[in-house]
């Protein structure tokens, strides 16, 4: 926001320089971006006077001139038709001009000149910029001004402007009043207010417009006041000085005073031509599917039924919080106008400006945020520069429909609470003060401390609020390094979820595994690869409304088809052996079409192939991981239709399926382009998995043996329905005392070991922690282990 610092000086007494301005507000919480000075938009240009003009002896249209700088005469040569004794502006040898022509020494036609003759352009000056100059001559000063002085600052263009960043949460800063109370604050000063002095002529606004809102939840408030017998001329030069200084072009008193009044105080405002409003009538809704009006630019906006319009008994005036019509504005010969002061919602304006492709200086203001006290102000204002100007008769009362709002609001809070926010200590009459300064009236109750917070302070909504507000003016350099003597210290930690998470990833690296990340957005086409049946749950995925691309167009319901399009791309580019994991969220909906937010599950996908890779290696890795969180998992044979009915399994817990591992049928290979060698995959649940307390809860855990292990090898004869994971639970059922390990490491058939049968090779590990086991101890347990596999699974000595 640029904030020139005469206008800052009409609210307060401003006695430093502004160099320590900008650091005092930098001090407070206001960034000072740069420091603009006037006078130095051009260098080496002064004041002078003509005392001497000759013809010049080679050029008939030209003429040498003898120039007084002050203590100095120059000789300039020139074209302009001077006859000596003005007073005017003189560029040096040497001088930056505006339009950045650098001026030297030379000669014209053999004749020596020492600079030049400046006009409004070279100084980047406009008539409306400066007074009694005109833009077709040379700049003139009157008798008496200084020789030799900077030329900007004798036109009187010397003001300091700052560009200050105004925060997001400040947005009632953004007013040259509203900075005039920090800079207050900064400066240990008080602020004035701002002028609210006029008389009006009688009548009614009442009886010249009515006003009637459809919807207050985009408009909460909407002011208006109205105005007869207007004039319309040129501004003053205060206020045309002050609005280029601000970046706005001056156009005519009424328009003026609009943009004056929105730099001033923050609220942005309007004035209709009231024989442009049909009917006498202002309503503020919604516009019709296709409306079209024709804004202050000449743009024919076609507009949409959540935009809110500013329309009269016929047709619409402005878009509401932005840009008004082409219609309603105001003219040389108008004589009456309805100026409006509303508040709109901030989103709303946003959209529609979006939308339009349609900015403005209020439809920025409206997007910040403007508070329920600015409409008033802004609008009472207005009405003081119009009586003060001279511009019209003020009619009797003011408009104003609005919604009920709290004007003001109370936070209950001690200094021990700031000081335990903030980490120093917090002297009581010092935070009432700074506070006070603030506009924020504190209430002391006994036990504790009450502040009111006014409406035009939105972004103080509790304590540690306060306590910003606080310390930022008492000065951070009060907070002092300890060791939190007057906070409490909070030891950092994870939340349970992640640590669960962090270990599943910590296994699969253990396990070899590299981590991939895709997107969370799949092809539509995905059930179909996948060979997904009809009534898959995972079918029902959410499609995206605006999607980059087909293959970017539903949220994955499963981490599958991420894996095998990954494992293609590194297969295609020649990558012989890919190890891969990925933990990521899937969107299960609970409906469709949607009516709330699907739900995210974490889940874990493992996808490899190459060498020394085959579905034990993949098995491993889904064990390592249920090892790792202890989990004891069973396998039992899938049926999923994307893998191969021999080498699967379903991954079981307590019964219930968490997920699946095993090798893509070679048909879906084919579908993927991978079809030359063997892929595996694997995709657990880990929301399924996931237990809070257990995986909190320590592990028990118990030394190796320091004595030796005994090996013994077994082969069995079982019919061909028993899986190797049914002769392993079996086996683990028996709680067999001294087992401490055992695995299946061959399966063989032949017609010697029968039709329907197939030959089990296990071998087993024993150990006890007190002694070393004999043959007869060993050979009991093996003998257990028969007994229960014959029991079981009617097994055979082979």
């Amino acid at each position: 926001m640029l904030a020139p610092i005469s206008w800052l000086k009409d609210y307060v007494d401003i006695n430093v320089s502004p160099s320590v301005l900008a650091k005092k507000l930098v001090a407070i919480g206001f960034e000072v971006e740069d420091i603009i000075y006037q006078e130095k938009q051009v260098s080496n240009v002064v004041v002078g006077k003509i005392v001497q003009v000759e013809k010049h002896p080679n050029a008939d249209r030209l003429r040498v001139t003898q120039i007084d700088i002050g203590g100095k005469t120059l000789q300039v040569v020139t074209n302009v038709p001077v006859v000596g004794g003005e007073v005017v502006a003189l560029s040096l040898d040497g001088a930056r001009l505006a339009n950045g022509l650098e001026i030297k020494t030379g000669e014209l036609r053999g004749v020596k000149s020492e600079g030049m003759l400046c006009g409004l352009e070279e100084l980047g000056l406009t008539v409306d910029s400066v007074e009694g100059q005109d833009e077709k001559d040379i700049i003139r000063f009157n008798d008496g001004t200084p020789l030799g002085e900077n030329a900007l600052v004798a036109l009187g263009y010397n003001d300091v402007i700052l560009d200050v960043s105004i925060t997001a949460n400040r947005p009632d800063c953004n007013g040259i009043f509203k900075l005039a109370k920090e800079v207050a604050v900064a400066l240990g000063t008080e602020c004035r207010e701002p002028k609210i002095n006029y008389k009006s002529v009688g009548g009614n606004v009442n009886d010249d417009v009515s006003v009637e809102v459809k919807n207050q939840a985009l408009c909460p408030r909407y002011m208006a006041a109205s105005v007869k017998n207007v004039k319309i001329f040129p501004s003053s030069q205060t206020i045309k000085s002050r609005l280029l200084a601000v970046g706005i072009r001056p156009i005519n008193n009424i328009v003026d005073i609009t943009n004056y009044v929105l730099t001033e105080i923050g609220q942005p405002m309007h004035a209709f031509d009231k024989r442009e409003l049909g009917g006498n009538k202002i309503v503020v809704r919604n516009a019709k599917e296709d409306e079209i009006i024709v804004s202050l630019d000449g743009k024919e906006n076609h507009l949409k039924e959540d935009m809110l319009v500013i329309c009269d008994a016929e047709k619409p005036c402005a878009v509401a919080g932005i840009m008004g019509g082409l219609n309603s504005g105001i003219k040389d010969d108008t004589s009456e106008i309805v100026f409006e002061s509303a508040k709109f919602a901030r989103d709303s304006v946003r959209r529609t400006s979006r939308a339009l492709n349609l900015r403005s200086d209020s439809s920025a203001r409206f997007e910040k945020g403007i508070d329920f006290g600015s409409q008033e102000l802004g609008l009472k204002r207005a009405l003081t520069l119009i009586y003060e100007t001279g511009s019209g008769d003020i009619q009797d009362g003011i408009i104003d429909v609005k919604v009920d709002y709290q004007k003001t609001r109370e936070i209950e809070f001690t200094t021990r609470k700031i000081a335990d926010i903030l980490g120093c200590k917090v002297p009581k009459a010092k935070l009432v003060e700074i506070l006070n300064k603030l506009g924020i009236e504190v209430k002391d109750n006994g036990k504790s401390l009450v502040a009111v917070i006014g409406e035009d302070r939105d972004d103080i909504v509790g304590v540690n609020d306060l306590a910003e507000e606080f310390i930022r003016v008492y000065g951070y350099g009060h907070v002092k390094p300890t060791l939190f003597e007057y906070s409490a210290l909070t030891e950092g930690s994870k939340p349970s979820k992640i640590k669960f998470v962090d270990k599943v990833k910590n296994t699969m690296v253990a396990c070899g595994l590299d981590e991939a990340v895709t997107y969370s957005f799949i092809s539509a086409k995905f059930a179909e690869d996948l060979r997904l049946t009809d009534d898959d749950a995972a079918r029902n995925a959410v499609k995206i409304m605006n999607p980059l691309g087909e293959a970017l167009s539903v949220m994955r319901t499963s981490l599958t088809h991420s894996m095998l399009e990954t494992l293609a791309y590194n297969k295609t580019h020649f990558v012989k052996q890919a190890k891969l994991f990925e933990v990521s969220k899937v969107y299960i909906p609970k409906s469709l079409p949607l009516e709330e937010l699907p739900s995210e599950v974490e889940t874990l996908s493992i996808g490899m192939y190459g060498e020394g890779i085959d579905f034990f290696f993949a098995k491993h890795a889904v064990e390592e991981l249920m090892r790792a969180l202890g989990k004891n998992a069973e396998y039992v044979r899938s049926t999923r239709p994307f893998l191969h009915p021999g080498r699967s399994a379903e991954v079981l817990l307590y019964g219930k399926s968490v997920g699946y591992v095993g090798e893509v049928h070679p048909d879906v290979q084919e579908t993927y382009g991978i079809d030359n060698f063997r892929v595996y995959i694997a995709e657990i649940n880990l929301d399924e998995v996931y237990d809070e307390a257990e995986f909190e809860t320590r592990r028990k855990v118990q030394p190796f043996s320091k004595f030796p292990t005994v090996d013994r090898d077994l082969a069995v004869v079982v019919d061909d329905k028993y899986l190797a994971g049914d002769l392993l639970g079996a086996v683990k059922a028996a709680k067999i005392k001294y087992l401490t390990d055992m695995r299946v490491f061959d399966t063989y058939k032949s017609e010697q070991i029968g039709e329907g049968k197939k030959s089990v090779a296990m071998s087993f590990s024993f150990a006890c922690l007190e002694r070393t086991l004999t043959d007869e101890d060993v050979n009991a347990e093996m003998a257990k282990i028969l007994s229960a596999l014959k029991r079981k699974v009617g097994a055979k000595i082979r």
